[in-house]
């Protein structure tokens, strides 16, 4: 969480100092900064906010950790505009009617939309983004689409495989690894590779895992 937070907070002020350096007019630049601040402020609430809550988990070692998550996809409005805030097209698309996740898996997928949409701010210099969410009757998929310059030819991460080389930074670090990690747990899976348009992330999470 601190990752993603800490990568959009650098993406955005990047982007608004790179604007300011074009010497804009005095009203274009206040609202450009104003803009970038309110963002700023919106991102570091949040990182403060699941950083408190982990503390206050390890603080308390003796008692029984809280069951439900701190994020799930009820919250992917706020991530989605949080992403937004750094220049992407964003779309949000649901299929099969949503509906309430176990909470374990609720997090999971939450963190694995998260990390694919940091990715996509971070390395992948796209313009647009679509956040597929598709409801089945035993397991939940999700797809993440962005039109930007993809990694190296035969560097996709396949089914349950956790590493990969590319030039696309992400695609073999912790980030790809830890979505797949994560998908496994749950005995889903997760691949990442170009498209004809991009690159895509595209993960199964079964309904009622079964925890490895």
């Amino acid at each position: 969480m601190l990752g993603h937070s800490i990568s959009l907070i650098n993406v955005q002020s990047s982007a608004t100092l790179h604007r300011l350096s074009k010497k804009p007019e005095t009203p274009v630049a206040l609202a450009a900064a104003e803009e970038t601040l309110k963002a700023v402020k919106a991102t570091s609430k949040e990182a403060l906010r699941e950083l408190r809550g982990t503390l206050g988990v390890l603080r308390q070692a003796d008692e029984a950790a809280p069951t439900a998550p701190t994020s799930g996809l009820d919250r992917l409005t706020e991530l989605v505009e949080r992403a937004r805030s750094t220049g992407i097209a964003v779309r949000v698309r649901t299929e099969g009617g949503s509906r309430p996740l176990p909470p374990p898996v609720d997090l999971a997928a939450y963190r694995i939309v998260q990390e694919s949409l940091t990715n996509v701010t971070r390395h992948a210099d796209a313009r647009s983004a679509l956040v597929t969410i598709a409801y089945g009757a035993t397991d939940v998929r999700l797809r993440i689409d962005d039109d930007g310059q993809g990694a190296d030819e035969g560097a996709a991460l396949r089914p349950n495989v956790l590493t990969g080389a590319g030039s696309r930074p992400g695609l073999s670090g912790s980030g790809i690894r830890g979505m797949a990690e994560r998908a496994k747990a749950f005995g889903g899976e997760l691949t990442a590779g170009n498209t004809a348009d991009g690159f895509r992330v595209e993960a199964r999470l079964p309904i009622e895992p079964s925890l490895s």
